[in-house]
């Protein structure tokens, strides 16, 4: 197992594009504008076929010289042209050589040429992939998605057969929150154990390889682990299992690396987005409701309100307002004290909702007043019914840490629809007027505005 941090610089284009020029000059190779290992091969096949070209006739040369007719030639005789023969032999061999000796350098410069070219391709490839992958993910907001983005984009750069990311939860341990592919790292673990326990502990990444024997056949098996790093934060790790024919090297660790860094990039504005959107709910959940409670403050109240009469005008339906005053509070408050008389407000909203239907908004107006708008009505006594269920629903005592308390509650109901037509604020002050009724009628019963008192039972 090792973990790679270092990179080699590749040496100068240019400076190679020089060597190769005065190479190729040197062999005689011109309109070098285009080189390639081709024309390297057909100027060695040149060049030897003129050496043995040149060796053949002097051989033929030093042949007929020494027949028997030679002695009339006399200067074959001479010590001289003896001497120039073998100099211009071993001159010809020189040649050759030192010619060959550049062909070989100037074909070493063109397979490193090659293999640069073909590194720098595959570099601007996955720099091309980095981009891509970051502007797509940097595009998404939602941590799920971008998640999911980032494994499928790791995919593509390391051809992987799985992968997982694991992230640190609040205990500060390690857990799985995407996966893919056949199999994938542990889904939890601790913080320093496991491979990714490690990543995650040294902040480095990690390149893991091994083999693997399985019916006779040996196997390579590589895996890369890379910490996501934010601010110097760490928020999670990355894990990346190669496949049998492609296993990872330290130039792939390299490249997950780099790509690490706009991944966690990516994470954290995913987080950020989610806190500033939960934020954002919980302001505008706050304006809305009581924070005592958590039912529906008078701002709330009254556009439920208005929304219930404009649809009392589309349809053939009533909307209801039932104004609620719990009976002698201030003696709760003065007995038991106001914590236990916000719990029993609490309890007391709890049981208004159970009473009404899902779609009714029950809001608090003020105090021990509470509003619960009904839509849908289909006449005064369907009103009147859940005005009764929700007195029948006080029955129970309210359990407090001094014992149980008995609490009841007056009613008062105000319809509007059809031909009676009235507005959120006039209905609000018709509802209030019929509780007050109740209330003097003897509390605990219902009172319909205008209407007769409904006792409870």
């Amino acid at each position: 197992m090792k973990g790679v941090t270092t990179t080699t610089a590749p040496p100068a284009a240019g400076r190679s594009s020089r060597r190769l020029e005065r190479e190729a000059r040197i062999v005689g190779i011109k309109e070098f504008s285009s080189p390639s290992l081709e024309a390297v091969d057909r100027r060695r096949s040149q060049l030897w076929t003129i050496a043995f070209a040149g060796l053949v006739c002097l051989a033929a040369a030093v042949a007929l010289l020494t027949a028997g007719t030679s002695h009339s030639l006399g200067f074959a005789n001479r010590f001289g042209f003896r001497v120039g023969t073998v100099a211009l032999v071993l001159g010809l061999g020189g040649y050759v050589t030192e010619k060959e000796r550049h062909l070989r350098r100037l074909s070493r410069l063109l397979v490193d040429e090659r293999v640069l070219s073909a590194a720098l391709s595959n570099r601007l490839k996955e720099l091309a992939m980095l981009y891509e992958a970051g502007k797509a993910m940097n595009s998404v907001l939602v941590i799920g998605d971008v998640l999911r983005l980032i494994l499928s984009s790791a995919f593509e750069l390391l051809r992987a057969t799985s992968g997982t990311i694991l992230l640190l939860d609040g205990s500060g341990g390690l857990v799985e929150v995407c996966h893919a592919g056949e199999t994938g790292a542990a889904a939890a673990g601790e913080l320093g154990g496991g491979i990714a326990g490690r990543v995650a502990r040294d902040r480095e990444p990690l390149l893991v390889q091994g083999t693997v024997s399985e019916r006779g056949q040996v196997k390579r098996e590589s895996a890369v682990g890379v910490p996501l790093l934010h601010k110097n934060e760490l928020l999670g790790v990355l894990s990346l299992n190669g496949s049998v024919d492609h296993p990872y090297s330290e130039y792939d660790l390299r490249a997950v690396s780099l790509f690490a860094e706009h991944a966690a990039i990516a994470v954290a504005n995913a987080r950020l987005y989610e806190a500033e959107r939960a934020l954002a709910a919980t302001l505008s959940h706050h304006a809305v409701h009581d924070p005592l409670t958590g039912a529906a403050n008078r701002v709330l109240i009254s556009d439920r309100l208005v929304h219930a009469i404009a649809r009392t005008r589309r349809t053939r339906t009533l909307a209801a307002v039932l104004f609620i005053d719990i009976d002698d509070f201030k003696l709760v408050n003065d007995e038991l004290g106001h914590d236990v008389g916000d719990d029993i407000l609490s309890s007391f909203v709890d049981r208004l909702s159970a009473c009404v239907r899902p779609t009714d908004t029950v809001g608090r107006f003020g105090g021990d007043e509470f509003v619960v708008v009904c839509e849908d009505i289909t006449d005064d006594a369907h009103a009147l019914a859940i005005a009764t269920r929700i007195i029948d629903g006080l029955t129970p005592p309210f359990a407090t840490p001094l014992g149980d308390r008995q609490l009841s509650a007056s009613i008062g109901v105000a319809t509007c629809g059809g031909a009676r037509r009235s507005s959120s604020d006039a209905l609000i002050r018709e509802a209030d007027r019929a509780m007050y009724r109740a209330k003097m009628d003897g509390k605990a019963r219902v009172v319909s505005a205008p209407g007769p008192a409904v006792a409870a039972a």
